[in-house]
């Protein structure tokens, strides 16, 4: 019996397969095409989704194709700086850098080599699915991107922002050293507003806002990316992947389920990508999902779990939307009125909100509950290992002493090195801290008497009716 049918194999639902597999949940991918699409569209994800790859257990071959982006600024049509979110470079607190660059071909293949790897999951290419109804599957995962067939066969409609802009992008591959920028630069240039991102591997990519009347078609010529490029870069330097024209919008799915149905990354949401949220966004919700499909299918937990998804999920990406949204502004307003500047907390990975409600503690709160927690470095047994991958990729305890048998993995500070002290950071002035699969803070408890409540509250939410 096929408990997980997932339609379409990009970076979103192939990362859902890895995870579902690992999990030991039988899955059928499906997917039209026989080959990964062979051009860049993203190119940034996160410290958080870096770790998500870890859960996935493909941290070393994402590692071989990602590379450290060195930050982000708004700078005026010659290069000065105006505005930067952060002037400072944040501590990597969930084992990994804040963020990162990459050639998504590359990315693609190595997350699909991954899922062959796994017993449970069987790929189907040249599988083209339009309904949800032809399947036979117990659940059924939508990762077909922007013009879903899946979500408008089952009549879910896209809210729309009303963000609408025509931007011309351009992928150049150059060998050796072009003498760009190293930052990633938003152009507050009226005259033509434009991004520049140094991608991994000699990929470079500009994104150039159409003004009023410029027909897209024509602005996609070689001569005119020449004429866009020459201030950037000298004529005849590196080789052209693509110029295209695409529309940036920002939407929500007005619902993320229909019965036995998901939605999932593009097929849910849609934003511009001057946050570099996108991707980003649709791997969040591969492992939301995939810890609470596990649940359901082989934990026993009431399907009402798969309604959390939407709960935590639509938030996040709302204000993901409106932060990329913000962000696109700031580049095309005549006279941008910059934010306030982030401050140096070293208690917060990025400026991404928490998720709130769902599947989180309400007896066992705290102000970190709902946020990622800190992954630190700790020592056993003579050897270095991440916090995650000592724990294992389900649900894990942590806390400062012995406790009482649990169904969760506990991980006691007291047996592990600690060289950073990020471990005792991570329990602060708490007892014990509760973390889920997908690594957010589900409760904590102050004390040891704490600890079996919090546990049985997790339970509660999670355990078959009845158990």
């Amino acid at each position: 019996v096929t408990e997980v049918a997932i339609v379409g194999y990009g970076t979103v639902g192939a990362t859902l397969a890895n995870l579902l597999g690992r999990a030991g949940v039988s899955t059928v991918v499906y997917e039209r095409s026989y080959d990964p699409y062979p051009l860049p569209r993203a190119c940034h994800l996160d410290a958080e989704v870096m770790r998500i790859f870890q859960a996935a257990g493909l941290a070393d071959e994402v590692s071989d194709v990602v590379e450290p982006s060195q930050g982000m600024e708004f700078v005026d049509a010659l290069g000065h700086q105006l505005f930067t979110y952060e002037d400072f470079q944040r501590a990597p607190i969930l084992g990994w850098e804040e963020d990162y660059v990459f050639q998504q071909p590359l990315l693609d293949a190595v997350v699909r080599a991954g899922v062959h790897r796994l017993p449970s999951v069987e790929v189907r290419l040249g599988s083209r699915v339009r309904d949800p109804d032809e399947l036979d599957a117990r659940f059924v995962v939508a990762c077909d991107g922007a013009s879903s067939d899946m979500r408008q066969a089952s009549g879910i409609e896209l809210l729309d922002s009303g963000y609408d802009q025509a931007w011309l992008v351009v992928d150049l591959m150059v060998d050796g050293d072009p003498g760009l920028p190293n930052v990633i630069q938003q152009v507050c240039d009226p005259a033509r507003p434009t991004t520049y991102v140094p991608s991994a591997g000699g990929h470079h990519r500009w994104e150039f806002c159409l003004l009023d009347g410029e027909d897209p078609d024509e602005m996609s010529q070689p001569a005119r990316v020449a004429e866009l490029l020459r201030p950037w870069i000298g004529v005849g330097v590196g080789v052209l992947l693509r110029a295209v024209v695409y529309r940036f919008h920002a939407v929500v799915a007005d619902r993320w389920r229909e019965g036995r149905m998901l939605l999932a990354g593009d097929a849910a949401h849609q934003m511009p990508p001057f946050m570099g949220q996108g991707l980003c966004s649709g791997v969040r919700d591969a492992a939301n999902l995939a810890w609470k499909l596990a649940t359901v299918v082989d934990g026993g937990a009431p399907e009402s779990l798969l309604d959390t998804y939407e709960v935590e999920r639509r938030p996040h990406v709302e204000r993901c939307i409106e932060l990329s949204v913000e962000a696109g502004r700031l580049v095309t307003d005549a006279a941008p009125s910059f934010p306030e500047a982030d401050v140096d907390d070293d208690e917060r990975w990025s400026r991404l909100p928490p998720i709130r409600g769902g599947v989180l503690a309400e007896a066992h709160h705290g102000p970190r509950v709902g946020h990622q927690a800190r992954q630190p470095t700790v020592e056993t047994g003579g050897r270095m290992v991440l916090l995650d991958d000592l724990a294992g990729p389900w649900w894990y305890l942590v806390v400062r002493g012995p406790v009482e048998p649990s169904p969760f993995v506990v991980v006691n500070a007291l047996e592990l090195g600690d060289p950073d002290g990020w471990l005792d950071r991570l329990l602060g002035n708490d007892w014990a801290v509760l973390i889920r699969p997908d690594r957010y803070i589900f409760g904590v408890a102050r004390t040891p008497d704490e600890v079996s409540t919090l546990v049985a509250e997790a339970l509660d939410r999670i355990a078959p009716p009845g158990a």
